[in-house]
């Protein structure tokens, strides 16, 4: 199956399973009023429920990235959901409330009704807390936590799925009376053992042990990290990348595949000292063992397959993915490919012998970037659509785009080519986050 389609199956499932629960509520209120209650609730008690639940094996790439390769694409669906996801869910305090002062002239909410029912409201009170928190740090206040901050408060999600069956199975009416309870309990169990599996790939018990062979610097502050495998090798597709782990309990980072050999499994991560972790992952020595988890992505995937002209964009360390799309550029010498590096100045410019090989061997035309020396005699600023075209022959709408780098220059970039009418299909980005 294609990519293309399976996203569309997986998007199709997402909506089937998330609408599918109101099928067994049964509207048998006797005023009309009731009836907009209890169908408003139950679609936030029901659907919302089942869209956290997505949310959940979304976010789990040890399972939903063996069965699509795009798990960018996957992250930026889970992030899409999670934004609307709490705004369903909050139907359901608003119109279960409104529903039993109608009906019964008591407060949930406010822990009315008896303890059989308030304990177990006073659970979901607590998973809905959690969620907010989630959704708060998440989409409102990201950019002023630091990354272990921020993932720690994200995990307090994987508390609140727990606490919204314990609070649905008693309680819900829908789920007591019809066969969704039944099915209700079985997602429950399901749920119970990719918590488990989660906890389990979490202290890198599904991830493949490599051993540290060779270390050399290739740049400022950067290091080329070349690990061999002790067991079945890995075998990434061009401009993949992996989960990279310095020993078992180390934190995990995502780095692309800068190099790797089909003959003995190794594989190469190139990392710049960006901050603490990646600090201190210039030090590692050979003989250390890591651990991979991977590969993913499809970055170069569509690009490679067409048969327009190729235009490469990179920023800093986002050269990395390129250098094994050189590799495979090496077997279509007839096709029109640029490369434009962006770097704040010359001397921080990463595999610089390796780019002088690549255009005068492989026939790529390299146009280097310096946004802050000024006495640099070639290209100074940034990498724009205006400089672009200096150098390309065509229309831009005639090239596919490959562009990896910081997320602000990333993101100007995708936003200059779509106003010049470049399709978004021929756009094509590799942004490495949790």
């Amino acid at each position: 199956m294609s990519i293309g389609l399976r996203k569309a199956a997986l998007i199709g499932a997402i909506v089937l399973t998330a609408a599918a629960p109101m099928a067994f509520v049964q509207f048998d209120e006797p005023t009309t009023k009731l009836q907009v209650y209890k169908g408003l609730a139950k679609t936030g008690a029901l659907c919302g429920s089942m869209l956290l639940v997505w949310q959940f094996l979304l976010g789990f790439r040890q399972i939903v990235g063996k069965a699509m390769r795009d798990l960018l694409w996957v992250l930026g669906l889970h992030k899409i959901i999670g934004r609307y996801a709490l705004c369903l869910v909050a139907l359901h305090p608003v119109f279960i409330t409104l529903y039993y002062l109608e009906r019964k002239g008591v407060n949930p909410l406010l822990l009315q009704g008896g303890a059989s029912l308030w304990t177990f409201v006073l659970l979901g009170q607590i998973a809905l807390a959690l969620f907010l928190l989630v959704v708060v740090t998440s989409v409102f206040v990201r950019r002023y936590l630091d990354t272990g901050t921020w993932y720690g408060l994200h995990l307090a999600a994987y508390l609140g799925l727990p606490l919204l069956f314990a609070h649905s199975l008693p309680i819900g009416m829908t789920l007591l009376r019809t066969p969704l309870g039944a099915i209700w309990l079985g997602l429950a169990a399901m749920l119970a053992g990719f918590h488990l599996f989660r906890l389990l790939a979490g202290m890198g018990l599904f991830s493949r042990k490599h051993v540290v062979v060779e270390v050399k610097s290739v740049g400022p502050d950067v290091a080329q990290i070349v690990s061999e495998p002790r067991g079945r090798p890995m075998q990434p597709e061009l401009g993949q990348f992996v989960y990279f782990r310095r020993g078992f309990r180390g934190p995990t980072r995502p780095f692309t595949v800068s190099h790797y050999d089909a003959e003995t499994g190794r594989i190469s991560v190139t990392v710049k000292a960006l901050g603490k972790g990646t600090t201190a992952l210039q030090s590692i020595e050979p003989g250390e063992t890591v651990y991979l988890d991977g590969p993913y992505g499809v970055f170069a995937h569509v690009a490679l397959q067409s048969d327009r002209p190729l235009v490469m964009i990179a920023g800093g360390i986002g050269i990395t993915p390129f250098r094994r799309i050189f590799q495979e550029l090496a077997y279509e010498p007839g096709r029109e490919v640029h490369l434009f590096y962006g770097n704040r100045r010359r001397h921080e410019v990463v595999y610089e012998e390796e780019l002088d090989d690549v255009e005068t061997v492989e026939r790529i035309d390299v146009t280097h970037v310096i946004s802050d020396d000024p006495h640099y005699p070639g290209e100074r600023g940034f990498i724009t659509v205006d400089l672009m075209r200096k150098y390309l022959e065509r229309e831009l709408t005639q090239y596919e785009f490959l562009i990896c780098g910081p997320p602000v220059m990333t993101e100007k970039l995708e936003e200059a080519l779509s106003s010049e009418g470049v399709p978004a299909a021929q756009i094509h980005h590799e942004l490495f986050s949790y």
